[in-house]
Formats: C-alpha cells, structure tokens, sequence
C-alpha cells in the first residue's frame, strides 16, 4: 500500500476534524459529569440507621446513599442442589457434534501457493433448555420492598451435575445476603432508581462515582476510532485526490 502525500495531508485534516468533535463530546459528558457529581454531593448519607431511612421514604427527601444489608426473604432453589439463591438458573445441555467449512493454504508440487477447503467436526456443549427462579421480596435495612427494587450483584457459577451420557446440567446462582451501599432517589414512601455497590461503604461507593472513568473510556474509544478511520482511509483509492 503506497500512501501519498495528499493522503498524509487529507488524514492530518481527518484527525483534526475528529478531535474537534472528540473536544465536543468530552465537553458534553464532563457536563454530564458534573452535574452528576453535584447530585452525589448534595444526597443525604444513611448509615445503617434504619429509621432515618424510613424516615427519609416517607418525606420525600430525595437523593441518598444508603449503607446496611441487603437479604432476600423468600430464597428459590432447586431441589438437586444444596443452597438458598435469591436468584438461580438451570442449564440443560448436551455435548453435541457440528461441522464446519475450513479454508487452507498449502504449497503444491509446482511451488505455488493454493487454497483448499474440507469438512471440520467439532464439539460443544449446548444449551438444550434453561430454567430460572427468582425471589419476589427483599429487605434492605429492614425494610421490604419487591425483588426487583435494587438489583442484586451478578450471578456465578454454582456447579455442574452429569444427567447422563453427553447430558449435564450446569446452574448458576446469586446468594441472597450482601453488605453495601445503595444510591437511589427517598420519595412516595419507597426507593426509586436505585443502584446497589456491593462491599461498598458510602465513603467507598463516592470515590468510586467520582473517579471520572467515563471520560477516560470515551477517549480510548475515540482514539481508536481514529485510527481505524484514518487506515481506513489509505486503503481507499483516493483518486480524487490526483
């Protein structure tokens, strides 16, 4: 690939353009930003204390990070498998055969490079069927509320069961007691929006906030998008450019 010297000054004029649009965006988002910051400045901090957080849901007073015991009140489980989950899914698989086309290249008997394709067979395990639970009620500090009012942390991999040849069942799970930190809007005599930061104390779960990560990703992102842009660009003919 031969690039020439328009082509350098027309991507130094591509960069340029996307960086002026970048400086935009990231001014946009810092304003974002900062407007956040303030919400999370301005929010009441609860500290374990279970009656300024009922307190709080009945007056409407907005904004909070709260810090107690998340706990799940009705457990799910299934019955092959010991443990309480607030949350559980079972995967049915089966170890099964595929194929696929695979291209390659060889050298022949006259030097030269060729292509060929055959018939791969490979295995995998496969999702036949998928069977969840969830728990219905939660408490947070004490107080009850409906399971989908906080979510909880992600789930992982509890274990694998064999049902038989090339048959397994595999589950995965969320426990149901968590200590941390939630930020979420006291109004209506409920929470509302509400984010949960597990192990997390108020203190914790603010630095965390304010570490301002989304502008440091958006121009990673906007760097490589650049980049993939301008190599883009020398690949193109660019004849309009002669």
């Amino acid at each position: 690939m031969e690039i020439k010297k328009r082509e350098i000054i027309a991507s130094i004029v591509i960069v340029s353009v996307m960086l002026i649009i970048g400086f935009y965006i990231s001014g946009k988002i810092q304003q974002h930003m900062l407007e956040k910051y303030q919400e999370y400045d301005s929010a009441v901090q609860i500290d374990s204390e279970e009656e300024l957080f009922r307190y709080g849901m009945k007056t409407n007073i907005g904004n909070a990070f709260v810090y107690g015991n998340l706990e799940t009140l009705d457990p799910v489980n299934f019955p092959e498998i010991e443990g309480k989950y607030s949350y559980i899914k079972k995967e049915e698989q089966e170890y099964r055969m595929h194929t696929r086309t695979v291209t390659e290249t060889y050298t022949g008997s006259d030097g030269k490079t060729h292509t060929r394709t055959k018939i791969e067979q490979y295995w995998t395990w496969d999702t036949m069927r998928t069977y969840k639970k969830t728990a219905t009620k939660i408490s947070f500090l004490n107080v009850e509320f409906e399971y989908d009012k906080i979510p909880f942390p992600s789930s992982g991999y509890i274990k694998t069961i064999s049902t038989g040849y090339h048959k397994r069942n595999v589950y995965y799970g969320t426990a149901t007691s968590f200590q941390g930190t939630i930020f979420t809007s006291l109004k209506d005599e409920t929470i509302n929006e509400t984010s949960f930061y597990n192990n997390q104390t108020i203190e914790e779960t603010i630095e965390y906030l304010e570490r301002g990560h989304e502008i440091v990703i958006f121009w990673v992102v906007w760097a490589i998008l650049i980049v993939l842009v301008v190599i883009g660009f020398y690949y193109l003919e660019n004849r309009w450019l002669d």
